[in-house]
């Protein structure tokens, strides 16, 4: 039993992704959305964004147009990828300093920027290094 309630919360969210639906005007091809995806609000007028959510925006915007540029050597497409990764995280930890109440929030804000920064140290030196500069 305990098995079945594991899994059944992933089968769920599985078959809620599948759609299943009959309306055909509503399909979408899953495998070609890239992160444009994630805005579901477009077809409504959105509300004005608050200051913190106009700071996590930008800080997301900014983490994936560091993305956006993915070179062919498999090596520096991940050093490249996962510092501009970390370095939205590190955006998106300052916004939380600024904006969040919660103080496990705010901990975790914290913790987030240490091991980030020490991490972007480490890829930004290997890139340096890999670049002969």
């Amino acid at each position: 039993m305990k098995k079945t309630l594991t899994i059944l919360p992933a089968v769920l969210l599985v078959a809620a992704c599948a759609g299943g639906g009959t309306d055909k005007g509503a399909e979408t091809d899953h495998a070609a959305m890239g992160h444009e995806g994630h805005d579901m609000g477009a077809a409504t007028p959105a509300a004005p964004l608050t200051e913190a959510q106009a700071a996590y925006k930008a800080a997301n915007d900014t983490m994936h147009e560091g993305m956006a540029d993915i070179p062919a050597d498999p090596d520096v497409a991940f050093m490249q990828g996962m510092l501009a990764h970390h370095r939205g995280a590190v955006a998106m930890s300052q916004v939380a300093l600024k904006y969040a109440k919660d103080e496990q929030a705010r901990d975790l804000a914290r913790r987030v920027i240490a091991a980030q920064e020490a991490e972007i140290a480490e890829m930004d030196a290997w890139l340096r290094k890999r670049q002969g500069s």
